[in-house]
């Protein structure tokens, strides 16, 4: 066998023994049994949880009572999926197969370990740090006779370097925030290791996704395991990805100035399915566990896998992934030619293989239907010296932690080699595509990779490298790919990035200055937001009204980046903008504009009197009511209604009632009230009503009392006359009512009190008052008052008081003497 085969061979056995061990039983981790479980989102445990707020399931007590098992909770992957622990008495399959029986539970699997799939550094080469890689990276060129296998990333740069606001998760080891070539192109990301004892930084899930290493002492990963070095896989896949690009230092990047997310979810002894899938929900942005991502990806990277076939949580988790428009990128595995592993064999994935540099399958790479494309996964060619072909990656000489002066790159010497960095140049190419193209859906991006890629070269006549073959468990080494073993062809990022960018569109994007308004307002839309793909530029603007056309129209130019929407009319309008870019490719967008009813009209009634007398005409005028801006009352109503307990006829119009102003006519015998309304109608239609009320004082008789006097000495009597009181028109005086409102005790009615005329004897001194009520022969009435003032009478020489019931007072017997001796004087005067 050649000296390079047999190196080749010998670092599969290595990658087989490190990289790709299988995963652990659940009985050697030192935590036990270990299982993922969905809860069903209507069953009753999710139902409580979901009332209790709960952020997501911790139900270990509840299941441990119902199985009679030993189990702790273990960390929240979402909302209904968690890890479960139990003790050592039971597998990990076993105890998936038990709780995957629960009527509560959707599935349980083996929380499943796995590996960065990088090789280790190999032990043959002599230790020679600072040697260059001749081939520099070899993989970014165009592709040509010798370098068969080299992605055309530099193809792909002629038409964009990647979008910064695009973001592609690295899900892998962490990162060294510090290397020069990365610093500037890291996102904050988070670490999802829940395992003090996997995660080397001393605590479990936090926000710092930083790689503390992940070297191991013999043993630490399982009985005859050899010690490792730290791998800085996390930094190398992500230098591959996003490293900065045309800074005069360091390397290039596949995804240029395209920004990566650093997910931390490999530790020592690699990382578990639980910690993994927990963390590609979160950087996929549908998992707010334990913290909202506020970067989420649209490529997700996954440089990592194991053996076995894919459970239903990776399926589950890669499902939503899809669904949200997320594209993941993972690596078939360095099996050496056997079969794809976990989660590279899960559907809807983009599973990549590893090529050599002349195009054919590297011996390490796991082969099978479920491959959808190959990249160069790196190799050596020669059995010793310098490697001539590796992957250049970011990474630091450290070989436990970091090193603060070793930010370097691998080399010839201390080389890069697996199906971990050929899938970061997918990554990388699926970030620049989906830069051209933001709205390519995940199987259009598979789709679109599959088919630009370059043919896999035949085998040449009498070759001695196989035809490669499904997989079995027999090993394949250097193999002539087919599309059966190796995916579609060779990547080639500039043909695939130019196939993404011919199927882009333009964007059409309206800006309203509101969704919602009220009729007569006008609606400023903005168009100026859209865009054209790559070059392209936007030249042409349509604006139409696709419904609503009856309540709004455009005012102004419709062939503009703006246009403003007049609005008429109540419901809804959609308008639609068109845009054509400078290639002649059109894109349309519609906004729906909700209308509503603006302010109703406002009444106003101005009534000529608020009360009256009966028989007395009122007018209102309505022509105060006013509609909303733009807008005008088109339709006055008046009626008319009495107030309760007054007579139906009290008043009725003697006008149009349809004009602004009307005129009621009161019921000349009548008296209440009634109530006059206006309802007016603006010209949208809306109605709004008001009303005032009218008081109605009937007319009724005059009442007039004549006293024979309105002073009298106590003892007299006083004679009270009525009538000089008078009926309205038409009516006679029908009664008479004579009481005394006041002064009862001194005064009292002699006789009839229902008379024309009333006699009241007065018995001491003092005022009282009396009262008539008239009554006229239509029943209305009205009353008189009068006070009569009563004072004492005169007292005689003997004590005694005397008086005359003439009406004029007791005359003295003094003035009667000297009344006397004046007619003797006068009698003798005339000689009588």
């Amino acid at each position: 066998m050649p000296a390079f085969v047999i190196r080749i061979v010998l670092a599969a056995l290595a990658l087989l023994a490190l990289g790709s061990a299988p995963a652990l039983a659940a009985t050697d981790d030192s935590d036990g049994a270990r299982v993922i479980v969905k809860f069903k989102a209507l069953g009753p445990l999710m139902r409580v949880a979901r009332e209790r707020g709960d952020v997501g399931p911790q139900q270990a007590a509840t299941l441990a009572a119902r199985h009679g098992l030993s189990l702790v909770d273990g960390r929240m992957i979402d909302a209904r999926s968690q890890a479960l622990h139990g003790d050592r008495t039971l597998s990990s399959a076993a105890l998936a197969a038990r709780l995957a029986k629960d009527a509560d539970v959707e599935y349980a699997v083996p929380d499943e370990r796995r590996h960065a799939l990088a090789l280790p550094n190999d032990p043959l080469l002599p230790a020679s740090s600072g040697a260059a890689l001749a081939a520099g990276q070899w993989y970014l060129q165009p592709a040509d006779t010798t370098l068969v296998a080299a992605i055309n990333a530099a193809g792909a740069w002629a038409i964009t370097t990647g979008a910064s606001s695009l973001v592609v998760a690295d899900v892998d080891t962490g990162v060294l925030f510090n290397h020069p070539d990365l610093s500037n192109k890291l996102l904050a990301g988070y670490d999802f290791i829940a395992s003090v004892s996997i995660s080397g930084d001393g605590d479990g899930r936090d926000a710092d996704p930083t790689d503390p290493g992940d070297w191991t002492t013999a043993g630490q990963c399982g009985s005859g395991q050899a010690a490792t070095s730290s791998s800085w896989h996390g930094t190398q896949t992500a230098s591959i990805i996003g490293a900065q690009t045309n800074n005069g230092i360091g390397m290039a990047s596949v995804g240029y100035n395209v920004m990566v997310l650093p997910v931390r979810v490999l530790g020592k002894c690699g990382g578990t399915d639980s910690d993994i899938i927990a963390g590609m929900l979160w950087a996929g942005g549908l998992s707010s566990v334990p913290v909202a991502n506020p970067n989420p990806a649209r490529v997700i990277n996954l440089s990592l896998g194991g053996s076995g076939s894919c459970s239903a949580a990776y399926q589950d988790a890669i499902n939503q992934l899809i669904a949200a428009g997320v594209s993941i990128v993972v690596a078939a595995g360095n099996d050496e030619g056997l079969a794809v592993g976990v989660p590279a064999n899960c559907t809807g994935v983009i599973s990549v293989a590893g090529l050599r540099h002349v195009g054919t399958k590297v011996g390490f790479s796991s082969i099978g239907p479920e491959v959808a494309i190959a990249a160069p996964g790196g190799n050596c060619v020669n059995s010793t010296g310098a490697c001539l072909y590796p992957i250049l990656t970011a990474t630091n000489t450290g070989t436990t932690t970091a090193s603060s002066t070793g930010y370097t790159y691998s080399d010839s010497s201390n080389y890069s080699v697996g199906t971990s960095f050929a899938t970061p140049m997918v990554s990388g190419a699926v970030a620049l595509m989906l830069s051209v193209n933001p709205s390519l859906k995940p199987a259009q991006v598979k789709s679109l990779l599959q088919s630009s890629a370059r043919s896999f070269p035949a085998q040449p006549l009498g070759s001695s490298v196989p035809i490669c073959t499904a997989p079995t468990t027999v090993a394949q080494d250097e193999c002539y790919c087919t599309t059966s073993t190796c995916g579609a062809g060779m990547l080639d990022v500039g043909a695939a990035v130019a196939a993404a960018a011919s199927l882009a569109t333009p964007t059409a994007a309206i800006t309203p200055s509101a969704t919602t308004v009220a009729a007569g307002t006008t609606v400023s839309l903005d168009g100026s937001g859209s865009t054209a793909p790559g070059t392209q530029a936007i030249t042409g603007w349509q604006w139409t009204i696709t419904s609503g056309s009856t309540i709004a129209s455009f005012g102004g130019a419709s062939n503009v980046a703006t246009a403003s929407l007049k609005t008429s009319g109540i419901g809804s309008v959609t308008v639609q903008l068109t845009v054509t870019d400078s290639a002649g490719l059109q894109a349309s967008h519609t906004q729906t504009i909700t209308v509503t009813a603006p302010a109703a009209p406002a009444v106003g009634i101005v009534a000529s009197a608020s009360a009256v007398a009966a028989g007395t005409a009122v007018s209102f005028d309505g022509s105060s009511s006013k509609a909303a801006t733009g807008f005008a009352i088109a339709g006055y109503q008046w009626s008319v209604a009495p107030s309760s307990g007054s007579p139906s006829n009290l008043a009725s119009f003697s006008s149009a009632t349809n004009a602004a102003t009307a005129t009621v006519a009161t019921l000349g015998s009548g008296s209440g009230s009634f109530v006059a309304t206006l309802t007016v109608t603006d010209s949208l239609g809306q109605t709004s009503s008001a009303n005032t009320t009218v008081t109605v004082t009937a007319l009724g008789p005059t009442a007039s009392i004549s006293p024979s006097a309105t002073t009298v000495v106590a003892g007299n009597n006083v004679t009270l006359d009525s009538t000089g009181s008078s009926a309205p028109a038409g009516r006679t005086l029908a009664g008479y009512q004579w009481s005394l409102t006041s002064g009862s005790g001194i005064a009292a009615f002699s006789g009839s009190t229902t008379g024309s005329s009333a006699t009241v004897t007065t018995s001491a001194a003092g005022s009282f008052t009396l009262q008539l009520t008239l009554t006229d022969s239509a029943g209305a009435q009205a009353t008189k008052t009068q006070t009569i003032t009563v004072t004492a009478a005169a007292t005689t020489a003997g004590g005694s008081s005397g008086g005359s019931s003439s009406g004029g007072g007791a005359m003295s017997g003094l003035w009667l003497l000297a009344l006397a001796g004046a007619a003797a004087m006068v009698a003798r005067r005339q000689g009588r």
